[in-house]
């Protein structure tokens, strides 16, 4: 009687006595039992850490997408104010990608959009796609291939030029230097008016910008000539004055991956 009150009386002695009893695979399952919970533990730890990176991110994202909203809206009113900009212009990521070439530079990014106006207007740019009638293209494709081909991973149109088959002396035989170069402003405003929003359509996002691969195969330091040279110089020019940041190149060949184009 007085052993049994004295269990009673004293738990934590029964309960030594039940652990030395215990058999080894009893210990073993709890042990086991033991590091399944601190792994638990530990994933959803790091879950939940996973899970504040993430909203930091977002976070980020929000302080950047609102800075660069206050930027555009800046740019906006400035642009209102000196009577430069047209309606058909008055679109927040056009203003976005001028700010962008300026390194978000107002007054910087004001000159460089106010000399694009004028440029627009001595070019005949707004109704280029109208009155310009390229009919040599067919022509122009096979002495210099190149042309839009397909979307990249992101769903942005891709274009493509092979400079090192172009055949400078042919094509100067079927069309002129400023013929060619009224083609291709008409071609970026087909892009802006017209691929652009079917891109956008398809990949259900915004899309304002293009991928644009130069393959360079078989283009050696014969092959740039002065004619070359000051083509791809104007060309150049033309895009990053006013197209800022609607092209983003790649160099790379890829004569095996698009054999055809449009």
């Amino acid at each position: 009687m007085s052993k049994t009150l004295d269990r009673i009386a004293s738990p934590g002695c029964d309960n030594d006595e039940r652990n030395k009893q215990k058999s080894d695979a009893e210990v073993s399952e709890e042990r086991i039992k033991l590091g399944i919970f601190r792994k638990a533990k530990n994933v959803s730890s790091k879950l939940r850490n996973s899970i504040r990176n993430k909203l930091r991110r977002r976070n980020d994202f929000a302080v950047c997408e609102t800075g660069e909203l206050k930027s555009v809206d800046a740019f906006r009113q400035d642009l209102i104010s000196d009577n430069l900009l047209p309606a058909r212009f008055d679109d927040y990521y056009i203003m976005l990608r001028f700010l962008k070439a300026r390194k978000f530079n107002i007054e910087n990014a004001k000159r460089m959009w106010a000399d694009m106006i004028q440029w627009r207007k001595d070019f005949g740019v707004d109704t280029i796609t109208e009155d310009f009638d390229f009919t040599e293209l067919n022509d122009v494709q096979e002495y210099y291939p190149q042309g839009y081909h397909s979307v990249d991973k992101d769903g942005r149109p891709v274009y493509i030029e092979r400079l090192g088959k172009m055949d400078v002396d042919k094509l100067v035989q079927v069309t002129t230097f400023d013929r060619f170069v009224k083609y291709q402003v008409q071609e970026f405003e087909k892009t802006l008016a017209v691929r652009f929003p079917a891109c956008s359509l398809a990949a259900n996002r915004h899309i304002d910008s293009s991928t644009t691969i130069l393959d360079v195969q078989g283009l050696g330091l014969m092959s740039l000539t002065g004619p070359v040279v000051e083509f791809i110089k104007v060309i150049q020019k033309i895009d990053n004055d006013n197209y800022p940041e609607v092209r983003l190149i790649n160099y790379r060949h890829v004569y095996q991956i698009c054999p055809k184009y449009p």
